[in-house]
């Protein structure tokens, strides 16, 4: 574990703070009244207060029992080793987390190259197969009129025999 520098905590300690606050303030403004302070009153959630529900609810005597002997700096300590140790977890886990993004990435841009070879391999068959088909076209085309020719020819043959 590593050494923590003293600092100071802001985790209120129980028994160092004693909320109180003086008949002053519980006085309505503007009442005019001058009267003396009077000695300070425990909010509801003092000690003597807290005695009382102790006394009442012996479920909570055991559960606050020693804690005003606990250790507190140790406990803080205790919860920042533990949040350093989850903020490393935590790193760790987003370090996992870039590198199997990274293989998606790899992955994805492999689908997508492989994806486009074919759709280029597919693209030029097609082009291929349009190209034979209107060489084929222009073929039956060239047959068609030399069949057209051949027939007339046949036609002047004919006609010239009969003119005789």
């Amino acid at each position: 574990m590593q050494s923590t520098p003293n600092r100071t905590s802001k985790i209120p300690r129980p028994g160092t703070l004693s909320p109180r606050i003086s008949q002053e303030s519980k006085s309505p403004q503007g009442s005019g009244s001058s009267q003396e302070p009077k000695s300070p009153q425990p909010l509801e959630g003092s000690a003597s207060t807290s005695a009382t529900s102790r006394d009442e609810y012996p479920i909570v005597s055991h559960l606050t029992q020693g804690l005003e002997e606990c250790d507190w700096e140790h406990l803080q300590d205790k919860y920042a080793d533990a949040m350093e140790e989850h903020g490393r977890a935590e790193e760790k886990l987003r370090v996992e987390t870039a590198q199997l993004l990274e293989v998606f990435m790899v992955w994805s841009q492999t689908t997508v190259s492989q994806d486009e070879t074919r759709a280029l391999k597919r693209f030029k068959t097609q082009m291929q197969h349009v190209q034979n088909s209107e060489v084929n076209v222009e073929m039956k085309k060239k047959h068609y009129a030399d069949v057209v020719k051949a027939f007339q020819n046949a036609l002047a043959l004919l006609n010239d025999q009969l003119k005789i």
